[in-house]
């Protein structure tokens, strides 16, 4: 099992030609993110009006980065029924500015979209095909690991579960649009 700084490099290798093509899948109700993160999120339940857009700035930097050297990224974001704070958190403060930023993120929301039959019930990574980067947490959405597989065999069920989730996933846009119910407003002062 690799760490964190092990995954990054593994991205890292093989997400780096144009055409290069990273799609994530997500599917935990909460992650245990990094101090920034977990300070936006308590800033978000704050009523806070947006992120810590200094520091947020670097991420969206490096997904511009990457649509200007040609990479492709994309993920599908399964959401519960009834979203949870963080998930909801995601949406407003993290995807509306990945979407604006490059990144083509995609919505499989359990009490809207049909989920196919195909659809691998857990967080994972796929570049270019060939490389599957299963990743592990713990209950509490802290990350412990993630393997490398190279196997097309064992990677087989994993491009499927990609590509149908794909399929029936809308865009992020599309629904943060049919969603203003999810939209936090700012507390007053």
């Amino acid at each position: 099992m690799i760490d964190e700084q092990q995954l990054e490099a593994a991205i890292d290798q093989h997400f780096q030609r144009p055409g290069d093509r990273l799609f994530r899948m997500e599917c935990l109700p909460r992650y245990m993110a990094s101090t920034g993160e977990e300070s936006d999120f308590r800033r978000f339940l704050d009523g806070a009006d947006g992120p810590d857009m200094e520091r947020k700035q670097q991420w969206l930097a490096i997904l511009r980065a990457e649509q200007d050297r040609g990479l492709v990224s994309y993920r599908v974001r399964v959401f519960t029924g009834a979203m949870t704070e963080y998930e909801r958190y995601e949406a407003q403060w993290c995807y509306t500015h990945n979407v604006a930023a490059g990144e083509d993120i995609y919505v499989l929301r359990d009490d809207e979209h049909e989920a196919p039959a195909s659809l691998v019930r857990e967080d994972f990574w796929l570049i270019n095909d060939a490389l599957l980067i299963p990743m592990r947490y713990d209950e509490h959405g802290r990350f412990l690991g993630a393997d490398l597989v190279t196997d097309p065999h064992e990677i087989a069920p994993y491009l499927r579960a990609r590509d149908d989730a794909h399929a029936a996933a809308e865009s992020f846009h599309s629904w943060w649009g049919r969603h203003p119910e999810l939209h936090q407003r700012p507390r007053a002062a």
